[in-house]
């Protein structure tokens, strides 16, 4: 390897363990492992196979949590590349979104989709959460 990506491994490296030991994450990490592993504190069973456990789901969870950044970033980077690509044409479709709805704002043109209030409504009869979950749409008026 040459040494100019050595010194960016380092550095993520030691950006990485920085950032694990401030005083924002440092104080999560036993609650994590706690719950990661599904043990207690208190709970007694064989130090040994608890401590490969906690780790095999540690492990686990870092990387679904790594694969699924790693395909947010990919699917981003693949997203910018086809506005940068189309840049012109984004520009024309961003600017005219933002007049319509500057012009929608002072109210001179009335979008009544864009007035709509749609909410979950819960009534839960008899314990069933499932049961009563209507999707109720109604208009308001802008006064």
């Amino acid at each position: 390897m040459s040494a100019i990506s050595n010194i960016g491994l380092i550095t993520a490296f030691t950006a990485g363990l920085v950032s694990f030991l401030s005083p924002c994450v440092l104080p999560l990490v036993p609650g994590y492992i706690s719950y990661v592993s599904g043990q207690t504190l208190g709970s007694q069973h064989q130090a040994g196979t608890n401590r490969l456990v906690t780790l095999s789901l540690s492990l686990c969870f870092v990387l679904g949590f790594s694969t699924i950044f790693v395909a947010l970033g990919a699917t981003a980077t693949a997203f910018s590349r086809l506005l940068l690509f189309y840049r012109y044409e984004a520009t024309l479709v961003g600017g005219a979104i933002v007049i319509v709805l500057g012009v929608f704002m002072t109210g001179l043109v009335r979008m009544p989709w864009f007035e709509r209030d749609v909410r979950f409504h819960r009534s839960i009869p008899g314990g069933r959460p499932l049961e009563g979950i209507a999707l109720v749409s109604r208009q308001t008026t802008l006064t």
